[in-house]
């Protein structure tokens, strides 16, 4: 739609509201916003209320199409928001999808450029109040977290579902170390799989047809920059956002089954505006979706909208700033006034291989040393990565088996974790008296039942970056109770398969102690909060993924891993009227136990039957080994292949930080 004429353009026909909703919606697609290169637009759908007054605006910018996936994550709630009374955008960052230009490589710090040109362009028509609000779930967050930190005058509020501020840490290098299943694997075959795919929306166009095979041609797959770009490259701190630098309120929201809890309650402690913390017990979905107690989540942005965007005086400033879900035998949401909540500091310290109170750290036995197994991790599930909530942890039993473990008394009473776990890991010297730090150490906190049961916790890792003898390992945050009767247990190694690539070259680990810090709130501390539950006119989300096949398979004879997922998207109607079928298969292969051998792989392929009678049909798939990415993409209409390539390119194997010669002697 050309901008000479539009916002006069009243050609979209009205569709009525839904239960609850005051407005009717005018839908307008394929909105040129203009950016500072007039060679480039921006190609975004516009959902508008029909009234004869300014409403406020709202800017969604993603990298995920929204005439493919990502207009079934947020054409729902943009329709929902305008029928209450707020026009939103819903855009393609440029590079992407209608949008015109070349894609910058991702997260990269330019990227707010789009999102401040979306909010400057909608803050201007006179539908518009001008003030405007910004969210986003999972990459969007990032993008609405980088536009808050630049300040733009007509941002007012924000709201980010499900990240946070240091992609490289977060996404693509899990917790500074390698990790081939999701940012390459996954992630990086999904992305190429959208590059390939032709234009949904406005297929016939020949403008949309030259953009696309244009980017044929020209465009490298994404997967590659991160090839590039291994986690101690110092292009990750630059893509980073500082959160100090955002002072407009957000809203964060996380769940506790997700990859990015961490993420989330980093980006709400950095934010330095008016803030809420909401975590659930989700996965990687946004929480109306959510299986596990989905809330009304889209009622509680329209109070954050409400209240900033219109001065409504309503709850979405009100304490608790905090609400946390907590399970259990009763799942309740506890509300608190600060992040982390008030408590108290237990202190474990492991005495050979039992945790105990009763004597310090520096008079206990040595817990021993651990002959690494790069298949352990294969038990933790695979939260978060693109994989929505399907995949939960399982018994650790025998993940604990191949770990070197310390595990403490039945506890007198119940234990409310809240905050951040640490554990402190004091190595002890080898044969030549040197204290030599593994590339990698990985920590999981674990309780384990009465039955046996050994449940997940928390888990955490560390690359050493010094050959100090006592490395603190930050856990993951909790909100967590501890029944009475179960027995904490701390399970050490350096692996965490498949979701951490495995060390090709890992050793013996000597351990001289172990110490861990639980973070235990005041009972008192918390109030009970009520959330409403998902309504009953919650818009569906069409083209929803169904739940991926997940299987682990062990050859305890062998010692051959395999990690298996299976995804499928079912038929889709787009909003042109294209019907499309996804399938992924994401595998990640060790075998013999050998390191040096894994192979991780993901495939995703797409078939659409378009409006035209044609049928297209694309694949692209990602192949890592230890030392090498390789990448092919195909493309065919018809029975005419229009499309093929293949491209390479070298990994760097993660290695131990602290060189040989700078260990220190006892």
């Amino acid at each position: 739609m050309s901008l000479d004429v539009f916002p006069d353009q009243d050609g979209a026909p009205d569709e009525p509201a839904g239960a609850g909703a005051g407005f009717r919606t005018r839908v307008y697609r394929d909105v040129r916003l203009p950016t500072a290169d007039p060679a480039v637009t921006l190609s975004a759908d516009l959902y508008r209320p029909v009234t004869g007054r300014p409403v406020p605006g709202l800017v969604t910018v993603q990298p995920y199409r929204k005439d493919f996936l990502a207009g079934g994550i947020y054409a729902g709630p943009a329709r929902w928001f305008a029928e209450h009374g707020y026009a939103s955008l819903v855009v393609d960052h440029r590079g992407i999808g209608a949008s015109d230009g070349q894609r910058r490589p991702e997260f990269d710090r330019d990227e707010g450029d789009d999102a401040i040109a979306a909010i400057d362009w909608i803050a201007a028509q006179p539908w518009c109040t001008g003030a405007v609000g910004a969210w986003g779930m999972s990459y969007a967050a990032n993008t609405t977290l980088r536009v808050a930190s630049r300040r733009p005058p007509h941002l007012r509020a924000a709201v980010a579902v499900a990240h946070g501020l240091d992609a490289g840490r977060d996404s693509i290098h899990p917790d500074g170390s390698r990790g081939d299943l999701h940012a390459l694997a996954n992630r990086g075959s999904a992305m190429l799989l959208q590059q390939l795919l032709p234009p949904l929306a406005g297929y016939a166009d020949p403008g949309a047809q030259r953009r696309w095979r244009a980017r044929l041609r020209t465009q490298r797959p994404m997967a590659l920059d991160y090839a590039r770009s291994p986690a101690d490259d110092p292009v990750w701190a630059e893509r980073a956002i500082d959160g100090s630098r955002i002072v407009v309120p957000v809203l964060c929201a996380g769940g506790w089954r997700d990859g990015f809890t961490h993420a989330v309650i980093d980006a709400y402690e950095r934010i330095r505006g008016p803030k809420r913390l909401v975590m659930g017990p989700w996965g990687h979905v946004m929480p109306q979706d959510s299986a596990h107690h989905p809330v009304d989540f889209l009622a509680l942005m329209a109070q954050w909208w409400d209240h900033w965007l219109r001065g409504v005086p309503n709850d979405a400033t009100v304490p608790p700033p905090v609400v946390l879900h907590l399970d259990g035998p009763v799942p309740q949401w506890r509300g608190y006034a600060e992040w982390p909540p008030p408590g108290r500091r237990v202190v474990l310290a492991a005495d050979g291989g039992t945790l105990t109170q009763a004597v310090p750290d520096v008079h206990c036995r040595p817990p021993g040393t651990h002959v690494p197994d790069p298949s352990v991790g294969t038990l933790r599930g695979l939260p978060g990565l693109g994989l929505g909530e399907s995949c939960p942890p399982q018994d650790q039993h025998d993940d604990d088996l191949r770990s070197l473990c310390a595990t403490g008394e039945p506890t007198d009473a119940d234990l409310l974790l809240a905050g951040r776990p640490e554990i402190f890991v004091r190595l002890a010297p080898d044969e030549d008296g040197r204290v030599v730090p593994p590339a990698r150490l990985v920590v999981r906190l674990c309780g384990v039942e009465p039955s046996g049961r050994s449940t997940l916790i928390s888990t955490g890792t560390l690359r050493p970056d010094s050959a100090a003898e006592e490395h603190r390992i930050l856990l993951r945050p909790v909100h967590h109770r501890v029944p009475a009767g179960t027995r904490l247990r701390i399970a050490l190694g350096d692996a965490d398969f498949p979701r951490l690539t495995p060390l090709s070259g890992g050793g013996v680990i000597r351990v001289a102690g172990l110490r861990l810090v639980l973070p235990v709130a005041d009972e008192q501390a918390g109030t009970a909060v009520d959330l409403p539950a998902r309504a009953a006119d919650a818009p569906a989300r069409p083209g929803a993924a169904a739940p991926p096949g997940w299987r682990v398979e062990r050859d305890h004879t062998g010692g051959t891993t395999t990690v298996t997922v299976a995804g499928e998207v079912p038929h889709t109607v787009s909003a042109d009227g294209h019907v499309y079928r996804l399938t992924s298969l994401v595998r990640a292969h060790l075998p013999g136990g050998s390191p040096q051998a894994v192979v991780t792989s993901g495939t995703h392929t797409a078939e659409v039957w378009l409006t035209t009678d044609e049928r297209v049909w694309a694949s692209a798939s990602v192949r890592c080994t230890q030392d090498t990415l390789h990448a092919h993409g195909v493309v065919r209409i018809g029975a005419f292949t229009v499309f093929e390539e293949t491209w390479t390119a070298e990994l760097t194997r993660e290695e131990s930080r602290v060189c040989s010669s700078a260990v220190t002697a006892r």
